[in-house]
């Protein structure tokens, strides 16, 4: 049996179509673009079974074409647009078309094809937005909901829409909401809007580049290959109790840390960090700080957590970056 995943090119899918990959799994990759060619040649060494499916996923036929030929027994919902306010101003109905009713269509499309048993779906801590301060750790369940940019609130009402097939229709879905993800893999790919600060600050100091950070920067991150593996573990289950869950590394990063390590490795790099948003140079668009998200629940049903803190991550990131830039991955 194989694995599909809707937006597989991007930056989240390839770290899960590693993971899959490296355990000897097949994975098709579904969305309108491939993968990078030297993402496609590093992934290529991996033991499992690589198929690339072009499709969008506001197309039912294109949908009904995979899952109709291919043995696909569980689903990864990761297809969206990541927008900042530029898109949002030119590109509005392209973001709701894409983040929700695509996903009406892949949860329609795994109703009409019921050899898909389990169906994971892709949310995003971005709909906690102004309320993301107001508990000091988000709870799936309890902390307050009020998305203030459109990605935010296009992604709540498809994270809702699912939660009603859940309830409703009886769809083995599961909804995950992602910590601000970073590592391996991250590049723009054409509708991920605002790049992670972590890859920002990494790309700059290469470069022996000096940046201004603002104090409030966000800096609820978790490593991309952790999101990897939890992922793997809710989706494993046959099935799970909650309808929602939080992936993220649970607390707080030092934006600071990070910086520091960098500077240790590329000692051309300088940084400092102002309150005043109009001298800041990096990362303008993520001063919106929030609490970190619970994990509780996915650790106690799934048994996860978070093997890259900042000291990890760090290691490990570089590492991967110069394994991948000798494959020609064009990031750095």
């Amino acid at each position: 049996m194989a694995v599909l995943i809707t937006g597989g090119a991007g930056f989240v899918g390839l770290n899960l179509a590693e993971r899959l990959l490296a355990r000897g799994d097949e994975v098709l990759i579904f969305g309108p673009n491939p993968p990078p060619a030297a993402a496609l040649a590093m992934l290529s060494t991996l033991p499992g079974r690589l198929q690339l499916i072009r499709g969008d996923v506001t197309r039912a036929d294109d949908l009904d074409a995979v899952l109709g030929v291919h043995p696909i027994d569980r689903l990864i919902h990761g297809a969206a647009i990541t927008a900042d306010l530029g898109r949002e101003r030119r590109a509005a109905r392209d973001i709701f078309a894409v983040n929700v009713l695509g996903t009406v269509e892949v949860l329609e499309a795994a109703l009409r094809h019921d050899k898909v048993g389990r169906v994971l779906q892709l949310g995003t801590g971005s709909i906690f937005g102004a309320a993301g301060l107001l508990s000091d750790s988000l709870d799936e369940r309890s902390s307050p909901v009020f998305p203030d940019s459109l990605y935010g609130i296009s992604k709540f009402a498809a994270e809702r829409t699912a939660l009603r097939y859940r309830s409703t229709r009886g769809l083995n879905v599961t909804v995950v909401r992602l910590g601000m993800v970073f590592g391996r893999w991250e590049y723009d790919t054409g509708v991920r809007d605002t790049l992670s600060l972590a890859l920002q600050l990494t790309d700059l100091a290469e470069r022996g580049a000096r940046v201004v950070l603002h104090a409030d920067a966000a800096d609820d991150w978790v490593y991309s290959v952790d999101v990897a593996q939890g992922l793997l573990g809710v989706l494993d289950q046959a099935s799970l109790p909650e309808p929602v869950y939080h992936l993220s590394a649970g607390l707080r990063w030092s934006i600071d840390a990070w910086c520091q390590r960098l500077q240790q490795r590329f000692p051309g790099f300088q940084y400092a960090f102002t309150d005043r948003l109009d001298a800041v140079s990096i990362g303008r668009g993520k001063v919106a700080r929030r609490s970190p998200m619970n994990i509780d629940r996915i650790r106690r049903d799934t048994g996860y957590g978070p093997a890259y803190l900042l000291e990890q991550a760090f290691d490990d990131f570089l590492a991967w970056r110069d394994r991948a830039r000798r494959a020609g991955w064009f990031q750095g």
